[in-house]
């Protein structure tokens, strides 16, 4: 502690390369600290997945699916439950306000019955018009049990031409882990009965709940073979597959933020350990001087040490306290439905800023320590080094 007078003259020596490299540090330890807590929700979502909930979708996209693939599916052997899905992409009063409305059939209550809980399923199921909200949607659209929400749709029109589709909000249900922005979900009759004739009976997607979670993978794949040389081939996945997969169109998205991430790093040990460098090499004569009255390599270490580290760990606090700011602000920034899970701020994600810190104070600091230990004490008092 002796000590931390001369370190803090050493790291205000020059305020401006001081503030700047804070700055930097700063707003690495921000991306860094938004990538690692976007890492530990996949990691939660890996977690929390069920291993015997199965998505199917079409493999070529188009225009869905016929509901008989559901009602197909659903007679296989090792099959639960199915329900079929559809949605309504749309906007509320603005275009820049996006929302879906996912559209579920009654079977949905058991594929995802540890999403909504079971009383909340019913009332939508009694009227095709109803739809329950998470609590993060209700909020979002200031909604509340018995209140009308509408939403435009240019994609999804009706029969009759009209873009409205008009919902009446029956229940409030908490919030989904797996899905960050909340949802909202309807009755599938509604929008198969209202929409054109041609387009009726069609859905988007048939998920699957399985008999036994062991099986699920095998399940899979016999799903998709069954489908293989018909007019509407499948794609098929476990819940966590996908999960561990991030669920991003086959992008590795853990990978990405990690080299994101190490990235950010790559740039504080760049700033910190030039930043130092150049700080050890202006006072070469003053660490000669220091080592002549009396001070050891370890304790001239020490302080090297110390003064890249200074920037290092304030930097990588006001990162990771910027971070969880940021995290907080997503939701009302996307789109609802965006589909980004939000970055947990957890402890190991904080460890991880606090480590990482230290392991870039320490790389900075190596070459300017490697350099005063070997330093020839005579020449760097004679200004001669």
């Amino acid at each position: 502690m002796k000590y931390l007078p001369l370190i803090w003259n050493a790291v205000m020596r020059k305020p401006a390369r001081t503030i700047l490299t804070l700055l930097s540090v700063t707003v690495a330890f921000t991306l860094f600290g938004l990538m690692i807590g976007l890492n530990a929700t996949f990691d939660e979502m890996v977690a929390k997945a069920r291993a015997d909930r199965i998505f199917t979708n079409p493999r070529f996209g188009g225009n869905g699916i016929p509901i008989a693939v559901a009602h197909q599916i659903a007679a296989m052997p090792g099959v639960k439950a199915v329900t079929a899905l559809n949605g309504i992409q749309g906007y509320v009063q603005d275009p820049k306000n996006q929302a879906f409305v996912l559209m579920a059939d009654q079977n949905a209550a058991k594929v995802f019955g540890d999403w909504i809980a079971p009383d909340k399923w019913e009332p939508v199921f009694k009227d095709r018009a109803g739809i329950v909200m998470t609590r993060m949607q209700a909020e979002r659209w200031h909604k509340k049990v018995g209140d009308t929400f509408t939403l435009i749709s240019k994609q999804v029109k009706r029969a009759d031409g009209r873009t409205n589709w008009d919902f009446k909000v029956l229940a409030i249900a908490d919030d989904v882990p797996q899905i960050s922005n909340g949802i909202i979900i309807g009755n599938y009759d509604y929008i198969d009965q209202a929409r054109p004739l041609a387009d009726q009976g069609k859905i988007q997607e048939a998920d699957v709940l399985a008999n036994d979670p062991a099986a699920s993978t095998e399940l899979a794949e016999r799903i998709d073979h069954a489908f293989a040389n018909s007019a509407t081939p499948l794609v098929t996945i476990t819940e966590k597959l996908a999960r561990a997969g991030n669920d991003f169109g086959g992008l590795d998205v853990a990978a990405i933020t990690r080299g994101i991430a190490l990235a950010g790093m790559f740039m504080v040990l760049f700033l910190t350990g030039n930043g130092i460098a150049e700080s050890v090499r202006e006072r070469f004569g003053e660490f000669a001087t220091l080592k002549t009255i009396g001070f050891s390599d370890r304790t001239v270490t020490m302080m090297v040490v110390l003064e890249a580290a200074l920037p290092c760990v304030i930097g990588a606090a006001l990162g990771v306290v910027i971070a969880a700011f940021l995290a907080r602000q997503i939701p009302g920034l996307m789109p609802p439905g965006f589909g980004l899970p939000l970055p947990t701020m957890s402890p190991m994600v904080m460890a991880w800023a606090a480590i990482s810190a230290f392991a870039v104070a320490l790389l900075s600091a190596a070459l300017p320590i490697l350099r005063l230990t070997r330093m020839d004490i005579a020449s760097a008092l004679s200004g001669r080094t």
